[in-house]
């Protein structure tokens, strides 16, 4: 009961601020490239003010010395998904445990989302499917989804970024946008992912894992296989250790770069608000 009322706890505070945060100035408002992608183009015509400018149609513009706009038969929303990387090391967390965070980065892009008017899908994947909640505008859901997130026992669980690509190609069929919120401390290759939608990164690092301050004789339990080893930690150790580190970053930016995934690294003891407010502007 306690550990229950601690997480009611969390999840109502969390979305007390996602609210005041989303209200006080929209993080998601028509910001993506995706925007009017897929419309059905109908003509032409010159621009009047108090139009759209995202529908400046540049190339008929310079053509015609004035500006001139796509019309479109209809316009739809989009479609959003939120995936939460629920491999054990999330449990970690000097600061504050990256699962909270993680949960209060979820809640804030798809509060947006919603506020919006945009079909917001919320996902949980370790190798598998761990929690699932179909597409909806309602705001409302997030008093189910943010405690089920807060809740969900991670430890033990490893996560498999290709299982994951699997299950998204198989499962989504229409072209949406896709945040993965993560440690992506894993190999990933989101390459038919991200050609097939829009897909967004967030990383979400503790400081601690990156520049651990410790010396001696430690034993350490691996969240994810739940296996226990003992380490002689010296300063030779712990530079080869933040080198790794460093590297997997760096393989893992290229490859987001190379790939058109924008993304942004969210530490445990950010707010988490203005990074998001520059990874989707």
């Amino acid at each position: 009961m306690q550990k229950k009322s601690i997480i009611e706890e969390v999840a109502r505070e969390i979305f007390i601020k996602t609210k005041r945060k989303i209200f006080s100035q929209n993080i998601g408002n028509n910001a993506t490239t995706f925007v009017g992608q897929g419309l059905d183009f109908s003509e032409l015509r010159e621009y009047y003010f108090g139009d759209d400018v995202r529908k400046i149609n540049w190339k008929a513009t310079a053509k015609e010395q004035r500006p001139y706009i796509n019309l479109f038969t209809e316009e739809r929303e989009l479609n959003v998904l939120v995936a939460f990387m629920s491999g054990g090391s999330i449990g970690f967390g000097s600061k504050r445990i990256k699962q909270e965070l993680m949960t209060e980065i979820l809640a804030l892009l798809s509060f947006s989302a919603m506020k919006n008017g945009d079909n917001v899908t919320t996902l949980a994947f370790s190798e598998k499917e761990e929690y699932f909640r179909k597409a909806t505008k309602s705001i409302q859901t997030l008093n189910e989804i943010i405690p089920n997130l807060l809740e969900l026992d991670c430890m033990g669980k490893e996560v498999s970024y290709d299982k994951f690509s699997e299950y998204i190609l198989g499962r989504i069929k229409q072209k949406s946008i896709l945040f993965v919120v993560g440690d992506f401390f894993e190999e990933i290759d989101f390459s038919f992912l991200s050609a097939k939608h829009e897909v967004y990164a967030v990383v979400v690092r503790d400081k601690f894992e990156e520049d651990p301050k410790f010396m001696g004789e430690i034993d350490l339990i691996d969240p994810n296989s739940m296996n226990s080893s003992s380490f002689n930690f010296d300063n030779k150790m712990l530079m080869k250790y933040k080198e790794n580190i460093k590297l997997n970053d760096k393989k893992l930016y290229e490859h987001f770069m190379g790939n058109n995934i924008r993304y942004t690294k969210i530490y445990t003891d950010e707010n988490p608000y203005f990074k998001l407010n520059n990874l989707v502007r």
